[in-house]
């Protein structure tokens, strides 16, 4: 640091470069914050600078000159000033750590036991906002839902509510289930095996797909990416009657590529089988060999063959592209086996599953007794949906969304209302600068100041102190930083950043501006 000089502590006291280095903040005196201030004078803390900020400042440039009626004053130390509006804009922007935490609970419309009745549950009647539910709630009164649809079944025979002891008890078997959740044709129960359900004698299979976008294009000779496992290359095209392309093909854990050709708008299916060998075959074939009929029901057939991995394949027209690239249209779906259960196979907390031949319907069921305080939760199967009881007779669904909980920082951003006026020096007043009754830190800048300003400052300060500052300036140095309490109120500054010509003031305020960022 150069010569910089701080008031505040004694009224003729001040400390030079080599004081400052190691006592900058006994020179200083001040600097406890409040509200975005500096502090009272006697408060002594290594974050003074801290409280000159952009939102209370005032930044002049004092000249003595006029050109062809307009105020002038060193073009450097107009930059100077700027630069220490940019610091002073920058470090007035805070940061605060905000943690969002969201939380979406929804409860269904309370729901009476009906007479020991069994009783569908009913989402338009007891959920108006049923809509946020993961799931869709199938129309009541039926085990086959639809698609993504799920029903709840309830036997109140089986559900007991103990109003002395304010308990509640779940009776449920394999042959008297209590509560039984049915699953649409497109929803899994199970979170590990996704995908649709294909059922055989004890056991279900699931199976997850991928399909292609419509007209998906491959560029002849260019290896096919996105039929995650699987090698395959559309090596060349030909437009012969019918068209047909040549393709190599080298399925998961198969032993080698083959190449294989196949003919325009023709529906293949590939896979691998238990000797590693790739195997090509035609829909027609495959409808033959299982005596079915349709894409539907092929894959329906290979899928109960286990068959663990395999892709149904269409491809169209071609057409050339750019510097005579060949590109290809082709259709495809991608097949793999994500798992397998048993059925009445204990899957979430003593919920069993089961369904019916060929999968036409899917559901769990609970199978033992729960025994439950009012309001206690009882979690339906891994549906994110709880049965509670309010009381005696009412009972509700809840059930919970994810939500995120998140961190960030949030910029507060200065309101400011900076006041930078360049003032001839035969103009300068106490009107302009406010010095006597300032609210708000006032930044003077300039080769020397000017005599009209520091004519003003030795109103307020006094013409002894002001000789001090003037002194300094004018040392082997060539500049000083002079940062001074307002009499009035020690919470707003004077800060003087003067030097012998503008290079001397850019390094006064260099130092300032250093001595901001560092706090």
């Amino acid at each position: 640091m150069k010569n910089a000089i701080v008031r505040g502590l004694a009224p003729t006291r001040y400390w030079r470069c080599e004081d400052m280095k190691a006592r900058k903040i006994i020179a200083l005196g001040v600097g406890a914050l409040v509200a975005g201030g500096l502090g009272a004078v006697a408060a002594q803390t290594e974050n003074a600078y801290a409280g000159l900020n952009i939102e209370k400042a005032v930044i002049a440039f004092p000249t003595t000159a006029e050109v062809d009626g307009q105020v002038v004053h060193v073009k450097e130390d107009g930059l100077a000033a700027a630069r220490l509006a940019l610091a002073l804009f920058q470090d007035s922007i805070t940061s605060t750590e905000v943690e969002v935490k969201a939380t979406d609970t929804h409860m269904t419309e309370a729901f009476e036991d009906a007479d020991n009745t069994d009783w569908w549950f009913n989402a338009a009647m007891y959920v108006p906002d049923f809509e946020t539910f993961p799931y869709s709630i199938e129309v009541p009164n039926t085990d086959q839902p639809t698609g993504e649809n799920i029903t709840i079944w309830f036997n109140w025979a089986r559900i007991d509510a103990n109003d002395t002891e304010e308990i509640f008890t779940i009776n449920s078997t394999t042959d008297n289930p209590a509560i039984v959740i049915y699953f649409g044709q497109d929803i899994s129960p199970f979170p590990e095996f996704p995908g649709t359900p294909v059922y055989l004698d004890g056991e279900a299979y699931f199976y997850d797909s991928d399909s292609s976008d419509p007209l998906q294009t491959y560029e002849v000779g260019v290896p096919v990416a996105d039929i995650t496992g699987w090698e395959i290359t559309f090596v060349d095209y030909e437009l012969t009657t019918p068209p047909r392309a040549l393709v190599q093909i080298k399925g998961p854990g198969a032993d080698q590529a083959d190449l294989v050709i196949m003919n325009k708008s023709v529906d293949y299916f590939v896979y691998v089988d238990e000797d590693g060998n790739n195997v090509i075959k035609t829909l027609d074939e495959l409808e033959t060999e299982y005596g079915v009929t349709g894409l539907e029901n092929v894959t329906k057939e290979l899928k109960k063959d286990k068959i663990k991995d395999f892709v149904h394949i269409n491809i169209g027209d071609t057409f050339f592209g750019v510097l005579g690239s060949q590109y290809i249209y082709v259709d495809w779906s991608h097949y793999w086996l994500t798992g397998e259960v048993e059925q009445g196979e204990v899957v979430v907390d003593n919920w069993l599953l089961n369904w019916t031949g060929e999968g036409e319907s899917v559901w769990v069921y609970f199978n033992g007794t729960a025994t439950l305080d009012f309001g206690e939760d009882f979690e339906l199967a891994d549906l994110d949906v709880f049965l509670t009881t309010d009381d005696g007779t009412d009972y509700r669904l809840v059930w919970y969304t994810e939500r995120v909980v998140d961190t960030y920082t949030q910029y507060m951003i200065p309101s400011i209302d900076p006041y930078a006026v360049a003032l001839p020096d035969y103009e300068v007043d106490l009107a302009e600068f406010n010095v006597a009754d300032n609210t708000k830190d006032l930044y003077i800048i300039g080769g020397w100041v000017s005599n009209k300003v520091w004519a003003q400052l030795e109103e307020v300060f006094g013409e002894e102190k002001v000789a001090e500052w003037k002194e300094d300036v004018m040392d082997e140095d060539g500049y000083a930083l002079i940062v001074e309490p307002l009499p009035n109120d020690p919470d707003n500054y004077v800060i003087i950043a003067a030097g012998q010509d503008y290079t001397k003031t850019a390094e006064a305020v260099d130092e300032l501006i250093d001595l901001i960022e560092s706090n």
